[in-house]
């Protein structure tokens, strides 16, 4: 799997839990709250956006050696995998707090998430990017 699949997937995966939520009136019965009190759908996000973060910030790295070594080009890939790394992580911390702001912030991670693959797939033919990363 590519990195604009697990980003793209990210992305979907915390849009589709806040809208699926918001369909259903985002009932939280006790019986479904995950061990850390969240509801099912937050606890999906929070998983969708923690996945992203790590990902964007191996994006970075990769992106960085290669800017390092003179290649500008990856540059704006760089930049805006940082900014999705911070978008994800503030998020994560919102949707641990089982805060009032917790599915705007699955939204706003879903969108950052869908930037930085958009932007990774301009990147796609560099050999390495078209595998996934090795943690």
């Amino acid at each position: 799997m590519d990195r604009r699949t697990i980003l793209a997937s990210a992305g979907v995966a915390a849009a589709a839990g806040v809208f699926a939520g918001v369909m259903q009136g985002q009932e939280k019965e006790a019986s479904s709250k995950t061990a850390g009190g969240l509801d099912k759908t937050h606890a999906a996000c929070l998983e969708a956006c923690q996945n992203c973060e790590a990902k964007c910030n191996e994006i970075v790295n990769y992106c960085m050696t290669h800017l390092s070594q003179g290649h500008k080009d990856h540059a704006a890939c760089a930049a805006i995998a940082m900014s999705c790394q911070e978008f994800c992580s503030l998020s994560t911390q919102i949707i641990a707090r089982s805060c009032t702001l917790a599915s705007a912030a699955c939204v706003a991670c879903a969108k950052a998430c869908d930037a930085c693959a958009t932007e990774c797939e301009k990147m796609k033919y560099d050999e390495r990017w078209n595998r996934p990363f090795a943690l």
